[in-house]
């Protein structure tokens, strides 16, 4: 009997995945897989400052990996443009989403919750009103979780992210800038996925 063959799965996002795979490079008690049962094999694919469409362009990554689930880290990047909606954004999520599924032939795709910001405590290059921000985040969130989570496929969802929320966790998992994770928000992040 030939032994199974291992899940390909593809984390595809902005800065928080290119930061998480090395975090995981330089920590030897964490490991690329994840420690998922079954010893898949994961990618990494980060570009940080990406947006939505700047992922349709990168389509081709991920048929030249073809997973079985692709997982989406996306979206912050967009909500920080003022002139983007988050009804803009979570649609163009779930186009991506459906090309990725429907176009690309891809089993199953998981979309991170976006995580809010907090004030920064060091100068940063894109400062931004977290109220105003984390309000944007709430609603396109809401969306995506009524859109994937109910899809008629069950091939999508949004992944709620948990330990990131209350007022002490998001100062100990946030870096200076208010953006970007700690070195202990990356290790919650790690546990998330």
């Amino acid at each position: 009997m030939a032994a199974p063959i291992p899940k390909r799965i593809l984390v595809f996002g902005h800065s928080f995945v290119s930061r998480l795979k090395d975090f995981i490079r330089y920590d030897s008690s964490l490991r690329y897989d994840l420690g998922l049962a079954g010893c898949p094999v994961i990618q990494y694919s980060g570009v940080p400052g990406a947006t939505v469409d700047c992922f349709h362009n990168k389509l081709q990554e991920i048929l030249d990996f073809n997973p079985d689930i692709v997982i989406l880290v996306i979206g912050t990047n967009d909500l920080y443009q003022p002139h983007q909606s988050p009804l803009s954004v979570a649609s163009a999520i779930r186009d991506l989403v459906d090309t990725i599924l429907y176009v690309d032939g891809i089993s199953q795709v998981i979309v991170l919750q976006t995580l809010h910001r907090h004030l920064p405590t060091c100068q940063t290059r894109y400062p931004v009103d977290p109220q105003w921000f984390n309000t944007r985040v709430d609603e396109m969130n809401m969306l995506l979780i009524q859109w994937l989570n109910s899809s008629p496929n069950g091939r999508t969802y949004l992944w709620r992210l948990k330990g990131f929320w209350s007022p002490d966790c998001i100062l100990s998992n946030f870096a200076e800038d208010g953006c970007h994770l700690s070195s202990r928000g990356l290790l919650r992040f790690f546990n998330n996925i």
